[in-house]
C-alpha cells in the first residue's frame, strides 16, 4: 500500500472521515500493510486528530501506529531523533506506547538537545518507562520554570515510586514551600499517595 496509491487514498479518508466500523476497518488493513505503509502521512494525520481533541479518531489510528513501529520501527527512530522535525511529537509518543525499553535510552539522549517548545513531550515519553534511569534523567526538570514540563516530570515521579523518586520530590517540595508556591498541595497528595503503598521498582 503506496502513498498516492488509490488504495491507500481510500483507506487514509475512512479514517479521516468514516464512521467508526469504516475507520476500524481501515486501521486493520493499515496494520496488516505494515511492510508498505507510508508512515509520515499516518503521524501528520495523528498531530492533526490531536490538534482537533479528536481523541476517538486519534486512539484508533495510534493502535495502527503503535503496531507498524513494534515491526519497522526505522521510519519513527528517524524522526524521533530530529527534534525539529515537523513530526517529531507524535512519532516519539507512538514510539514511548510501543513500550520497547530500548527507546527509553534514546529519549533521554535527546533531553540535551531538545527544543524547549518539545520538552514537556520528551518528558512525557520518558515518563512513561519504569526504570531508576528515569527518575536520575528527570531530576533537573523538578526545577523548571516551565509548568508543563514541571507538571510532567512529577507524575513520571510517581508512576515510578520508589524510595529515590519520593526523595527527590519530597525535596522539590521543601522548596516549592519556601518560594510559597501553588504547586505545595500538588506535591502533597503525589507524595502521601507514593507513600500510601506504591510498590518500588527494581533497580
Amino acid at each position: 500500500m503506496r502513498a498516492g496509491s488509490d488504495r491507500f487514498e481510500l483507506v487514509m479518508e475512512a479514517v479521516t472521515n468514516g464512521t467508526v466500523a469504516e475507520m476500524r476497518s481501515a486501521c486493520e488493513e493499515l496494520i496488516r500493510a505494515w511492510k508498505d505503509v507510508p508512515v509520515e502521512p499516518l503521524l501528520s494525520l495523528k498531530e492533526q486528530f490531536h490538534r482537533l481533541d479528536l481523541e476517538h479518531r486519534e486512539a484508533h489510528i495510534d493502535e495502527a501506529l503503535i503496531s507498524i513501529a513494534e515491526k519497522r520501527p526505522g521510519p519513527f527512530t528517524s524522526i524521533a531523533t530530529e527534534p525539529a522535525h515537523p513530526l517529531w511529537r507524535p512519532a516519539v509518543e507512538v514510539l514511548s506506547m510501543a513500550g520497547d525499553p530500548g527507546y527509553m535510552d534514546l529519549f533521554i539522549s535527546l533531553l540535551p538537545m531538545c527544543p524547549r517548545k518539545n520538552l514537556k513531550d520528551l518528558v512525557r515519553a520518558i515518563g512513561n518507562y519504569r526504570d531508576a534511569a528515569v527518575v536520575e534523567a528527570l531530576r533537573p526538570y523538578l526545577s523548571s520554570e516551565d509548568e508543563g514540563v514541571f507538571f510532567e516530570a512529577v507524575t513520571a515521579f510517581k508512576r515510578n515510586g520508589g524510595p529515590g523518586a519520593a526523595m527527590y520530590l519530597k525535596k522539590c517540595l521543601d522548596v516549592k514551600r519556601r518560594e510559597g508556591s501553588l504547586t505545595v498541595s500538588v506535591l502533597e497528595s503525589v507524595i502521601q499517595e507514593m507513600e500510601n503503598g506504591r510498590r518500588p521498582i527494581d533497580g
